[in-house]
């Protein structure tokens, strides 16, 4: 009788020599070189050279790093209370390099609208449509929550809660994600976070989240009586002449001058993104130096007062255990007030930086995954002694504003060693689970390394006993949301330490409120 344990082991053998043989071509396709060309300049005209030294530094070392990266477009200003003191484009829209970047291309900005949106959360507020500390069930009187702490959490969030991420809602929803963009309208997105379980009490600590500013935009979409997208049009983009920018899927689609997002192993990246007040917006360089240029005159455009300017104060007022204020903006190493926003995702990165004492800001967007080689252009001015502070804001502290969340300690996680040992029902849960994605189109040569079995931990999840005890292994590129020992709340229900959720109790599998389906 032939000797199957031996085919079998020709086989692993033979499968395994084919998989080393293609893995080093597999791995270096990923992402196309690129020539970067520097093009659409502008510098501000009486600018000392010492300042326009520093500039052309940057344009020797940018189109370096975007070589580097395999980044094919990259887009950067920088901004004072005036206006631009330099822009520029650099590469291209595509990796085909028929459009140059400019600085009036458009890229996806990505977590950076979730500074827009808190700011027009706070135009709402001048307005009287919103409050930061009432229940935000009454605004949205059907939503609910899941919690494992309370019954109806929904009660006690505050759009305050919403806006410093210490709600406790987790980072994504159900239905239109980071894996799956496929969803029929940001309502049905927002309506799927009902389904989903607070990480922790309310007001308890920081956790990212996108969906606590979907639903703050879902507030401002439903207090306005308009779509979110038209809101922000009213009240920021229009006052401060941002003609480039929006969350509307239709205007970016159609825009002239919009770059593509590029994904290592992807043909194609989801150009609708679903997740609109926490991520949703395009912009331009230009667009985005004048929403900086409006904090740094304190809610201010041409002598236009656009925002009160307590409402700005109590953005800079640190608000939660991390020290952050709302929309992201903190006190720097060197003891400066500086908003510090960054995004990634579908392709694109993008980070947006501004000092209120020095007057300047800097923006940087690229399109491309591969790298952030973010730009701190105005901490070389500074340190050049180029810059000096004009002014020192008066910013109240902490303990001058009521904070839920400065009531308990910053890092708090459950505790691992108090989770029910392994049982033996859980066995029928041990296995590897793949992402369903939805909305992307990988190259042929990724869905054959797919198929071989050559997955990372960014397309599955394994769900393993080790030492007495049930874990789940993933990866998400967001902070700490990778896993860890397991303990089940109800049948098949199953939580982290850090609060992450395990849901196998079908039909539908999910981690982290993502669609899995079990391979093995």
């Amino acid at each position: 009788m032939k000797n199957q344990s031996s085919d079998v082991c020709k086989g692993g053998v033979s499968r395994a020599i084919f998989v080393l043989a293609i893995l080093p071509v597999l791995c270096g396709i990923g992402c196309n070189s690129v020539s970067p060309k520097l093009q659409g300049q502008y510098t501000r005209v009486g600018l000392s050279q010492d300042i326009q030294a520093v500039f052309e530094e940057e344009c020797q070392s940018i189109p370096k790093i975007m070589s580097e990266h395999k980044i094919p477009g990259l887009s950067i200003a920088l901004v004072d209370r005036d206006g631009i003191l330099w822009t520029a484009g650099f590469g291209y829209t595509d990796y085909d390099r028929k459009t140059p970047v400019t600085p009036e291309t458009i890229f996806a900005i990505m977590s950076i609208t979730k500074t827009v949106t808190t700011t027009a959360v706070m135009c709402a507020i001048q307005d009287g449509l919103v409050e930061l500390d009432t229940p935000i069930i009454k605004y949205i009187p059907d939503f609910t929550v899941n919690s494992r702490f309370e019954e109806n959490p929904q009660d006690k969030i505050t759009l305050r809660h919403l806006v410093t991420h210490s709600s406790g809602l987790t980072f994504d929803a159900p239905i239109g994600n980071n894996r799956d963009s496929r969803f029929s309208c940001f309502e049905e997105h927002v309506k799927s976070i009902s389904d989903t379980w607070l990480r922790h009490r309310i007001g308890e600590r920081y956790s990212y989240s996108n969906n606590g500013l979907d639903l703050a935009a879902y507030i401002l979409q439903v207090r306005s009586g308009r779509p979110f997208g038209n809101y922000l049009k009213e009240k920021l983009f229009e006052p401060l002449g941002m003609p480039d920018s929006s969350v509307d899927y239709e205007f970016i689609r159609r825009h002239p001058n919009r770059a593509i997002g590029h994904w290592p192993h992807t043909k194609k990246v989801p150009l609708k993104i679903p997740f609109l007040g926490s991520g949703g917006m395009y912009t331009n360089a230009k667009d985005l130096s004048r929403f900086m240029q409006f904090f740094l005159n304190q809610g201010e455009v041409k002598d236009h007062r656009v925002l009160d300017e307590g409402l700005i104060r109590t953005m800079y007022t640190p608000s939660d255990a991390n020290g952050l204020g709302i929309g992201g903006i903190r006190r720097d190493n060197d003891g400066n007030f500086r908003l510090n926003s960054s995004g990634r995702g579908f392709g694109f990165f993008s980070h947006m930086s501004w000092l209120p004492e020095y007057g300047i800001g800097c923006v940087v967007m690229g399109n491309s995954n591969c790298a952030q080689p973010f730009s701190d252009i105005f901490l070389k001015l500074i340190n050049k002694k180029l810059v000096e502070k004009s002014e020192t804001f008066d910013i109240p502290s902490r303990e001058s504003i009521r904070s839920d969340v400065d009531k308990s300690p910053a890092c708090y996680s459950l505790d691992p060693n108090t989770f029910t040992p392994f049982k033996p029902a859980w066995s029928k849960y041990i296995g590897t689970y793949k992402y369903i994605m939805g909305g992307w189109k990988l190259e042929t040569y990724a869905r054959i390394a797919l198929a071989l079995g050559l997955t990372s931990k960014y397309t599955n999840v394994k769900v393993y006993e080790k030492d007495g005890y049930l874990y789940v292994d993933s990866g998400i590129y967001h902070r700490d949301f990778d896993g860890g020992r397991l303990d089940e709340y109800l049948p098949g229900l199953f939580f982290t330490p850090s609060g992450e959720c395990l849901d196998l109790r079908g039909p539908m599998l999910t981690w982290q409120n993502y669609r899995i389906k079990k391979i093995r």
